[in-house]
């Protein structure tokens, strides 16, 4: 019963899914002392709860994790037009020097989901095996294709 309430408060407050769900277990774990009067079944609660709300929200946020790629290759048109194509999503140009070289090039900024990272790597590869690119983790990722933007 606990899991209703936290979609409710999940979808009009910034508090993830296994927070709330903690928050709730909290109160109802609270509670059972004044029925067992039994700390040490109030602290195994906790201990459980804090594992599986940890564990719930990992599985939870796992499918929304976000990566950031900067790609820098000679074929940057290729591969640009081969992820848009490819592998649906979008891609900026950016204008960059290589200070060692001082060198312009061009960048690729390309913001994915995490499961279609390995998709990406192979796709650039194929094009140009000589790319740099730089592959991080992204906290949040807001608009068409990732999480809707919430304004609370």
């Amino acid at each position: 019963g606990t899991d209703i309430i936290a979609v409710v408060v999940n979808k009009y407050r910034d508090i993830t899914f296994g927070r709330m769900i903690l928050y709730c277990d909290i109160i109802i774990i609270l509670s059972c002392y004044f029925i067992f009067h039994d700390w040490k079944r109030v602290v195994f609660g906790f201990v459980t709860m804090g594992i599986s709300s940890y564990v719930l929200d990992w599985v939870v946020n796992s499918t929304r994790q976000s990566v950031q790629f900067l790609i820098f290759s000679k074929e940057y048109a290729k591969i640009a037009d081969h992820i848009v194509s490819d592998a649906h999503r979008g891609v900026t140009v950016l204008d960059g020097t290589g200070w060692y070289s001082k060198q312009g090039m061009k960048v690729l900024v390309v913001l994915a989901r995490k499961s279609q990272s390995i998709s990406i790597f192979r796709l650039v590869k194929e094009i140009d095996p000589n790319a740099f690119i730089s592959q991080s983790s992204v906290i949040g990722v807001y608009g068409q294709g990732f999480d809707r933007l919430k304004v609370k």
